[in-house]
């Protein structure tokens, strides 16, 4: 009879709160664990691949508890993951798996609990770490196979248990579920991609519909937003206040989540240029300042710097005005040093974002009026490859902050 594995875990892009890095799980998952448990012939499926009409903590729960193999990727300490892990370990006495990427700074209860860490360059993994990485898993399942042993800390304990399993008829079930309608994750794989072709009617619909199957998940209430306020549909500033409502179910106004925060940022900064009414721009401030200064990231950062710029330029307080352009200088020398740090790594040559990095100290600092080192950023942006989305981004940033230079040394006769 086929074994089946199921992978407890977030998906998507999500952030750890304790370092302030952004994880990209889906390279984890169709990267590392799905191609080592398919070579090992099991079915290996994650929450988002499960096809359902109803409540999907029935059939979750179906195969928490009776997957011949679990693996659990408790980066991020996600609190469904680590709740979800501990049912299986109080129904199984084994098979159950535990990674995390390197930086995990776990809780003192799992401490005690053997678990495998990989390195995570964020949005990316490095291909001899994917390698490195699925050896170690094929070598330990294959293992675990023929020598089953006890990794549940209840089952230490408590040994009499009976562990549950699926019947050769759920598997059939389970094998059939592969041609039929599509999966969560197939329907978000097609609303990225209607997404980065700038579909953005289609990847609404998409989304929607995923959502529809995987209720309250943020990771699916951002990328709606997203693409709900890029449509510009049926009107710019129609769009950006539905992507405003659909966020609202996240909590912007207390939340702590870097990425709901600069959602948020980038809806009311972009309410402002349509509407031109200075409340939108004090709120984008508001939400920029707290996802820069929770996560200590150079988007929020760069995007925060020039918020202030523009804020600066509609105070009548001469004072106010000073201060504010301050923090924006103040800002970008952050924001400088956060990306001088990740350059220094030794991992950097390998990050998916070193475009980004580069053209962020170079708007940076072009807010500081340093042409030498805005060039010499630029200029090692282009050496990576930056395409044309990248600098069209860019540019339209440099042309916004320049403007806001002009205007500030203008109204206060700044030489």
């Amino acid at each position: 009879m086929e074994q089946v594995c199921f992978v407890i875990m977030g998906f998507g892009i999500k952030n750890d709160f304790r370092t302030g890095r952004e994880i990209d799980l889906d390279k984890t998952y169709k990267n590392i664990i799905k191609p080592v448990f398919e070579e090992l012939g099991f079915i290996c499926k994650r929450a988002d691949d499960v096809k359902h009409s109803g409540v999907i903590d029935i059939p979750m729960y179906e195969y928490i508890l009776k997957s011949d193999f679990v693996i659990a990727d408790i980066s991020t300490l996600n609190p469904n993951v680590m709740y979800e892990l501990g049912v299986r370990h109080a129904v199984r006495k084994n098979s159950t798996l535990i990674i995390a990427e390197k930086y995990i700074d776990y809780p003192f209860d799992i401490s005690h609990v053997v678990f495998d860490s990989y390195e995570h360059l964020g949005k990316g993994i490095d291909f001899d770490e994917v390698n490195r990485m699925q050896t170690l898993l094929k070598d330990k399942v294959s293992k675990l196979m023929d020598n089953p042993s006890v990794d549940s800390p209840l089952y230490t304990f408590f040994s009499e248990l009976n562990p549950p399993s699926f019947n050769n008829e759920e598997i059939k079930i389970i094998k059939d579920e592969i041609s039929d309608d599509k999966s969560p994750s197939q329907i978000l794989n097609e609303a990225e991609d209607a997404k980065n072709n700038k579909e953005f009617e289609l990847a609404i619909s998409l989304f929607k519909k995923a959502s529809d199957l995987i209720p309250r998940n943020e990771f699916l209430i951002q990328r709606l937003a997203l693409v709900t306020y890029k449509s510009k549909l049926p009107n710019e500033g129609t769009a950006l206040f539905e992507a405003e409502t659909i966020l609202n179910i996240l909590n912007p106004e207390t939340t702590t989540d870097p990425e709901t925060l600069g959602l948020s940022g980038a809806i009311n900064k972009r309410l402002f240029e349509f509407y031109n009414d200075k409340k939108y721009l004090t709120k984008s401030l508001w939400f920029y300042k707290r996802g820069f200064y929770i996560r200590q990231d150079y988007y929020n950062g760069i995007n925060l710097a020039l918020v202030c710029n523009l804020i600066s330029n509609l105070e009548d307080d001469q004072f106010e005005s000073y201060s504010t352009f301050g923090e924006a200088r103040k800002v970008r020398r952050m924001v400088i040093s956060i990306c001088e740090i990740l350059i220094s790594q030794d991992n950097f040559s390998r990050r998916d974002d070193k475009i980004w990095i580069y053209l962020s100290l170079s708007e940076a600092y072009f807010g500081l009026e340093d042409e030498h080192n805005f060039i010499k950023y630029f200029d090692l942006a282009n050496e990576c490859g930056a395409n044309y989305f990248a600098i069209e981004t860019f540019n339209e940033q440099i042309e916004k902050i320049r403007k806001s230079l002009v205007i500030f040394k203008t109204k206060w006769e700044i030489l």
